[in-house]
């Protein structure tokens, strides 16, 4: 698997800050052990809490990107474990049967995946610093291979976290501006769609989009055209 673009920009300047150039290697070589272990994994994702970036990886369609965003937005299995502290493993039926995960499963439909495997990176003191978002192409990608695939990303992601101390939030709020100005047709669509299924003032529909999708380190856009795929029978 490939990291997406945003993720190779972050990781190369993380590591021109600390002069290594470790963090890239370390999440494929992750990233590979985790497909060798679960080959229908499509994509992955490591979020620090703690400074609202997500490093990805996909195989294919790089859409799958956006659906960490999805689960901000609206929300999924990643944000109900930072609040559990503990895995959440789901199937296609599993978020279809969720109220809750409504968005998030017709995004993971639409983007092949019939699984998922999400689970906590703790730090000291029993403290939560991240989480890792594992998607399958089929209902039995991780079946068995849990604790295996926590302990893979596990001893990767407490390095990339710890050492993660740029001002995130600012630096990929400006990325995001370039393709805020091209695809603002298609942010503006979206925020509409946020906004009638809310019940919130485009104003606030729109801060949600745009939190969401720097908190998935994906550009708005991508985001929005979810959105918009998503909510297109609605």
């Amino acid at each position: 698997m490939k990291p997406i673009p945003e993720t190779l920009e972050a990781l190369a300047e993380l590591d021109a800050l600390h002069d290594d150039g470790t963090l890239l290697v370390g999440l494929c070589r992750a990233t590979a052990s985790a497909q060798r272990l679960a080959p229908g994994l499509v994509g992955a994702s490591v979020a620090s809490r703690e400074h609202g970036l997500t490093f990805t990886l996909v195989a294919t369609d790089d859409e799958i990107a956006a659906l960490d965003g999805v689960q901000y937005l609206s929300s999924g299995p990643c944000v109900d474990v930072a609040d559990a502290g503990e895995g959440i493993a789901t199937t296609s039926e599993d978020l279809f049967s969720e109220p809750r995960w409504r968005s998030f499963a017709q995004a993971t439909a639409a983007a092949g995946v019939h699984s998922t495997l999400t689970f906590p990176i703790m730090g000291g003191a029993g403290r939560l610093t991240g989480t890792v978002n594992l998607y399958g192409s089929s209902e039995h990608t991780f079946d068995g291979k849990h604790a295996r695939l926590a302990e893979v990303f596990r001893a990767w992601a407490p390095g990339a976290v710890t050492n993660a101390d740029l001002a995130f939030s600012t630096r990929l709020v400006a990325e995001q501006a370039p393709a805020l100005m091209r695809e603002e047709a298609l942010v503006e669509t979206a925020t509409g769609i946020l906004a009638a299924h809310r019940r919130v003032s485009v104003e606030v529909a729109r801060e949600q989009l745009e939190d969401s999708a720097t908190r998935a380190g994906v550009q708005v856009g991508r985001l929005a055209r979810v959105i918009i795929e998503i909510h297109h029978d609605d």
